[in-house]
């Protein structure tokens, strides 16, 4: 898992250096606003791809841990607040059966918990659980991008 502000790549640009794909997503989400159109965006092909999406943030029980086998993902706040809740998937428990490549998870109280303000991105690689939504200090709007990049892209 990596957690960083866009405005810092001297904090991540050494480690994402190493594949161009890391560039190519980097570079896209230094052009978001408030106003990107929602929906998925084509970034190389539909392989490569981001769902810009908004929704309201929620109480931490509503909320549920998720992994994933075949993507990597990028979350990145455009605006608003929330919390990410990180652990290692091997400390959790499966909640329900694997599918569509997500996997849910029983909650732990073991987990470190992300700030994700506007301009910070967290990167989940597929040991990483993630419980994304979560309220920071209340409910709130948030507009934000999932990047799914097939781990087979970055080899």
């Amino acid at each position: 898992m990596i957690h960083a502000s866009l405005a810092s790549p001297g904090t991540w640009s050494p480690f994402l250096r190493s594949n161009p794909v890391w560039t190519r997503c980097l570079e896209w989400l230094g052009t978001l606003t408030p106003q990107t159109p929602l929906g998925t965006h084509e970034l190389d092909g539909p392989t490569l791809h981001a769902s810009v999406q908004e929704y309201t943030t929620q109480a931490r029980e509503l909320c549920r841990f998720e992994s994933h086998r075949e993507h990597i993902d990028i979350q990145y706040t455009i605006s608003g607040i929330e919390t990410i809740d990180w652990i290692d998937r091997e400390a959790l428990q499966p909640d329900g059966p694997f599918g569509n490549d997500v996997q849910f998870w029983h909650p732990s109280g073991d987990y470190t918990p992300l700030t994700q303000a506007a301009g910070r991105f967290s990167i989940f690689f597929p040991s990483d659980a993630h419980r994304p939504k979560v309220a920071h200090g209340g409910a709130a709007p948030i507009r934000k991008v999932v990047i799914k990049i097939p781990v087979a892209r970055i080899g």
